[in-house]
């Protein structure tokens, strides 16, 4: 009726625009045209697209089934660092003779022929709604990595001296573990490893290359260990994005089964955290540290497969897989991110590291630098997948990670 005012209408909660920002400036049509982000995601659009019609949108969005007490879970995975991805084929059951017993058998092939297969249970200490916050833990695994690069152990290795090597570990666990609260996680137990040094897949071995004298653990060793941990995970995925942050403490000594050269005590530091500066989430500092040093024993030595190194995707990027080796080690990561699409963000990103063989030889003037780009791509809310383009004085590396948690 003439004189009544209809009320405005109210967005559509159920909107799902690909539109991240309100309004819209002048001439954006052009701007986005002529734009090369633009074309980059165009390069994208048509798999996002194809996974939100039809069965694979169904898969994509189908909800846990967490009434699912065993089965056979498929994926994707890897054995760390330098192996690649293959598939994964997970064996479950979640209350296993009917007493809340957790068991899974993960098994992973890469197409780089390394290998993982494990057996893990977790028995409930505790009944009633509190079982959850003490178990028991134990299990073992097999491990084969077919050809791991490696150039010596110092801060000033030399890269003409890169060789490779296998190793293959069999290994038994036990322990407790104790979930304190929501965020806070402490475990203690034991460890059993007898790790294989042999002739790699590919490659010239290090063994016809190195001496033993000079790089300790060259033809393998049995080491048992004692391994104490405490962390805090605030970690969060919230709009294709991440939050929160994570700080994990390990304490463990290791020597030798048979009473032979190797003692040592390790402490490791990791912490890795979010920041966003902007209120709607699209800019993002992450930040990353590592800390690492091993202590042997009077009269004994640690195998060089334990020590910690720098050059990979998760240390300094740019570099040869393992580029740095020995007993301490140091890496620092700083990124920022932004989000250029819905399902894009971008990064740059800057990492510095160095080795050295105790935490009183680290110096200033030691630092390794990598630096580069990096590019988020979301196909799911919760699956991102970065490709990272490193540079260094060395080198240019590509990485890529599915399911990242940095």
């Amino acid at each position: 009726m003439p004189g009544n005012t209809q009320p405005s209408a109210e967005p559509d909660p159920s909107d799902n625009s690909d539109r991240i920002v309100d309004g819209r400036p002048a001439l954006y049509s052009v701007k986005r045209a002529v734009n090369p982000l633009t074309w980059l995601e165009a390069a994208f659009r048509p798999a996002f697209r194809s996974a939100e019609d039809g069965r694979i949108h169904r898969l994509m969005i189908r909800k846990p089934d967490t009434d699912k007490i065993s089965g056979v879970k498929f994926g994707a995975g890897s054995a760390g660092t330098n192996s690649g991805y293959g598939p994964k084929v997970t064996f479950f059951h979640k209350d296993f003779l009917g007493r809340g017993i957790n068991v899974e058998v993960p098994l992973v092939y890469t197409y780089s022929q390394y290998q993982l297969y494990q057996f893990n249970a977790s028995v409930p200490l505790r009944s009633g709604p509190s079982a959850d916050r003490l178990r028991f833990d134990f299990g073992g695994g097999y491990t084969s990595r077919a050809r791991d690069d490696f150039f010596g152990l110092s801060n000033d290795s030399n890269r003409d001296d890169e060789r490779q090597v296998r190793l293959v570990i069999r290994e038994v666990t036990a322990g407790i573990t104790a979930n304190l609260d929501e965020h806070w996680k402490s475990q203690v137990r034991g460890l059993y490893r007898n790790v294989g040094v042999t002739k790699p897949t590919v490659g010239f071995s290090t063994q016809d290359h190195f001496d033993a004298a000079n790089v300790p653990g060259l033809f393998g060793a049995a080491l048992s260990s004692f391994i104490f941990s405490i962390g805090r995970d605030t970690q969060q995925v919230e709009n294709k994005q991440f939050k929160g942050g994570s700080d994990q403490f390990e304490l463990s000594f290791n020597r030798s089964v048979d009473g032979g050269s190797f003692a040592y005590w390790q402490y490791r530091f990791d912490s890795q955290h979010f920041f966003p500066v902007s209120s709607d989430g699209r800019k993002v500092i992450a930040a990353r540290g590592l800390v690492e040093t091993n202590v042997t024993t009077a009269g004994h030595s640690m195998p060089f497969f334990d020590m910690p190194f720098v050059g990979s995707g998760n240390t300094v990027r740019g570099f040869e897989n393992f580029r740095y080796r020995d007993k301490t080690a140091l890496a620092m990561s700083l990124e920022y991110r932004y989000r250029i699409w819905p399902s894009i963000d971008w990064g740059l990103f800057l990492d510095e590291g160095q080795v050295a063989p105790q935490l009183g030889d680290l110096g200033f003037d030691r630092f390794h630098t990598g630096y580069g780009v990096r590019m988020f791509v979301w196909p799911k809310p919760d699956l991102p997948i970065s490709l990272d383009f490193g540079r260094s004085r060395e080198s240019w590396r590509l990485y890529l990670n599915i399911n990242t948690r940095f």
